[in-house]
């Protein structure tokens, strides 16, 4: 690691994250604090993802992904392209949400890129000029693997299997979670589409479907697509998702509003039949909300909530429960329907 990283990090206050380095333009990239997903396979090196951070323009943007040529062999990809009679297997990789096809019979090749990805967060710094690291690796740039959750598009989707359909990585069993690949092989049929499902979840909660929400001013620039009032965001089995509750009905009861410049929400109640899902409800009681609306450059889901001021008259809306799968809405058992 170079000497200006290490004194950098050991200097840095703005967040407990390492600081990795900074990009041409000057923007401070973090690691990530639920597990770094800088992979050394190859020979990379820290050092080496400076120089390339150094190379990269964000733009401001609030997702880069840059593929940087060093002109010259730097190690070796461990991503390669299959070929007829390869012995590949589904793992599960340590930290990694769904399987990742792996080839046996092959070894890792030379290769003169690396490939970096870096989502921005405005609150790592004092000027609002950070990223967070979210993976950065010697090779090619490689799509997201189908059962990413943030894949948010059908032709994003499509993309990203015939990639993995044709690809795979070199086989390592340091890499691998041997106790989550043995227990999804063994699951039953059932157990295994929840599962599937739980990897493509980002969240669940109640979708609003009543449309006097709508009429309801939205004060900030981002109006929120999908309103919701989330429950979980963070699933560590499939019973979590609650998924036996989809499509069980609510009734919304707006009690407060808050709005600053970073963030619009409204303060919430739930009232539902289904006692499973009351009972979590009541135990989020007081942080049950709907965000309305969010500033540019600002991640929604990670803003405190703004001072809140009671309404004059509570609003009643109604909901449905759900999981946001992928970039839609999902209210339907898909274990019981075709329109998997």
């Amino acid at each position: 690691m170079s000497e200006s990283i290490e004194r950098e990090r050991n200097e840095s206050a703005e967040d407990p994250r390492h600081l990795l380095g900074t990009t041409g333009d000057g923007a401070k990239v973090f690691d990530r604090i639920d597990g770094s997903h800088f992979h050394e396979e190859g020979g990379f090196t820290l050092d080496m993802l400076n120089a390339a951070l150094s190379t990269i323009d964000t733009r401001g943007w609030r997702r880069v992904t840059e593929q940087v040529d060093f002109g010259h062999v730097i190690g070796k990809t461990t991503c390669v392209e299959l070929e007829p009679g390869d012995d590949v297997v589904m793992v599960f990789r340590n930290g990694r949400n769904g399987c990742t096809p792996m080839v046996k019979n092959r070894e890792a090749q030379p290769c003169s890129s690396v490939t970096v990805a870096l989502a921005r967060d405005e609150s790592l710094t004092e000027d609002g000029n950070s990223y967070v690291l979210l993976t950065a690796y010697i090779g090619s740039h490689a799509p997201r693997e189908p059962w990413d959750h943030g894949i948010r598009r059908d032709d994003e989707l499509q993309e990203c299997k015939e990639f993995w359909d044709t690809h795979a990585l070199v086989y390592d069993e340091s890499l691998i979670d041997l106790g989550r690949t043995e227990a999804f092989a063994n699951m039953s049929e059932e157990e295994r589409k929840k599962e599937l499902l739980r990897q493509k979840t980002s969240y669940s909660g109640f979708f609003i479907n009543d449309q006097a929400y709508l009429y309801l001013p939205k004060r900030l620039s981002r109006e929120v697509r999908y309103p919701y009032v989330g429950i979980m965001n963070q699933f560590p089995d499939a019973e979590h998702l609650l998924a036996e509750q989809l499509g069980s009905e609510a009734k919304i009861i707006a009690t407060d509003y808050g709005c600053n410049n970073r963030v619009e929400r409204l303060k919430v109640r739930i009232e539902t039949d289904n006692q499973a899902l009351q009972q979590v409800c009541n135990e989020l009681s007081d942080s049950l909300h709907i965000t309305m609306s969010y500033a540019n450059g600002v991640r929604a889901e990670a803003e405190k909530d703004p001072e809140y001021k009671p309404l004059k008259k509570p609003i009643e809306l109604s909901g449905t429960y759900g999981l946001f799968v992928q970039g839609r809405t999902m209210t339907y058992k898909p274990w019981l329907s075709d329109n998997e």
